[in-house]
């Protein structure tokens, strides 16, 4: 589904209606989590969303419950239930994975999602959701929108709506698309660093991580401040208002890099894209004093939320998006296929596959990674890379190299 956002503008008791929604949608969250506790400490098992449904039947009848709408407390169910099910799946990788939780401050606004029913779009400028009529901006006409979902937001000091649009997705003619392969190492000094079958490098620069760096030293002075002050004081909260405004700078430039680099390596019309799978969450949690600095500099590379752009933008550029297994393709050398000697440290740029040739070390790891993609799919009916050349290409002991890779 195709997601808009308008712009709402309840007044003072739309907005106190509106987070009464709200209190009685996290009270019900809290409920059916304790309801799942329980079924698992008796019986070993969770309870479906269906029976959680006939629960949330009976509560609507004896509470205030019943002034939300049936749908949006079904929706609650159903989260809960799919939460449940991934922890389960999780705990099986990672044993330090956490179950759902209840929500601690239900006070606090929280999205509410109205699938299938709860809004009525009466007019160009006015929708009803929950039986109220709110106002609302946009240059898109929605009573000619097939909507499937919405969800009331609060961020920012705004409200918001996210209209989900039934859509069929049209895609471009790319008959003329070349069936050529990219393998991409993913890093932290460079985003990505990827050489395609033909021998072209290419290198995704490591925007995002420059913009966390900016905007945590700026939030970092902030947080001296801040605790110098006298909690609740006007100087504390002018501080900490001003410290959130930073933070929404930070998320919201490094999304908006990150869009246009994915953007970029995908309109580059290749058939596959071959990236390495990364075991991010691991390595941020290592508590190790050499992997600390690792950890924050994966932090600030947002690398998983690359990973998720290109994947859901693959679609529409119909290209094949492939995650391999990299395990040391870092350590092992390219040229040879077998491991260096001495292990590569991570303040290592270079590697020295022979006497005379020396190569990025980003650049290795790549050219491992689409070898080892070939290896595993003989079908791809595509010409595989002609190793030698680009080694010698991208020899970095020849001093007439003038070969430049294409920088995103």
């Amino acid at each position: 589904m195709k997601t808009h956002t308008i712009r709402l503008f309840p007044n003072k008791s739309q907005i106190d209606s509106l987070n009464d929604l709200s209190l009685l949608r996290n009270q019900l969250w809290n409920d059916l989590i304790d309801m799942q506790n329980e079924s698992y400490e008796n019986d070993k098992k969770i309870r479906h969303n269906y029976d959680l449904d006939k629960e949330i039947t009976k509560l609507r009848k004896t509470s205030d419950l019943g002034k939300l709408n049936s749908k949006a407390c079904q929706r609650i169910s159903k989260e809960i239930y799919s939460s449940y099910q991934s922890f389960f799946r999780l705990i099986k990788k990672d044993k330090n994975a956490r179950p759902p939780r209840k929500i601690e401050n239900i006070n606090n606004f929280h999205t509410i999602v109205f699938n299938q029913s709860g809004w009525v779009v009466n007019s160009h400028d006015e929708i009803k959701i929950n039986k109220l009529k709110l106002r609302y901006k946009s240059h898109l006409d929605l009573t000619s929108l097939n909507i499937k979902e919405i969800r009331v937001k609060y961020i920012n000091n705004k409200w918001l709506c996210d209209i989900c649009v039934d859509e069929q997705i049209t895609y471009e003619d790319r008959l003329n698309q070349d069936n050529k392969v990219l393998g991409i190492d993913l890093g932290l000094k460079r985003l990505g660093t990827g050489v395609d079958n033909n021998g072209n490098e290419v290198v995704i620069t490591n925007k995002s991580k420059k913009i966390s760096k900016y905007y945590q030293k700026q939030i970092n002075k902030l947080n001296s401040k801040i605790t110098k002050k006298e909690k609740g004081s006007r100087k504390y909260k002018k501080l900490c208002k001003t410290r959130k405004k930073l933070y929404n700078k930070k998320n919201r430039q490094t999304k908006q890099t990150l869009h246009t680099q994915s953007k970029q390596l995908l309109s580059m019309n290749y058939h596959t894209i071959v990236i390495g799978k990364l075991t991010v969450k691991k390595l941020m949690e290592n508590k190790q004093n050499k992997f600390k600095k690792v950890s924050k500099s994966f932090h600030q590379s947002n690398i998983n939320m690359f990973i998720d752009m290109l994947k859901y933008k693959s679609y529409k550029y119909q290209t094949n998006l492939v995650e391999i297994d990299e395990r040391h393709t870092t350590q092992t050398n390219s040229l040879t296929g077998k491991l260096f000697k001495e292990k590569i440290e991570l303040g290592d740029r270079t590697v020295r596959l022979k006497e005379g040739i020396e190569i990025d070390r980003d650049l290795n790891s790549a050219i491992n990674i689409l070898n080892r993609y070939f290896n595993n799919h003989l079908a791809s009916m595509t010409e595989p890379l002609d190793l030698s050349s680009v080694i010698h290409k991208f020899n970095l002991t020849n001093k007439s190299l003038n070969e430049k890779p294409n920088l995103l």
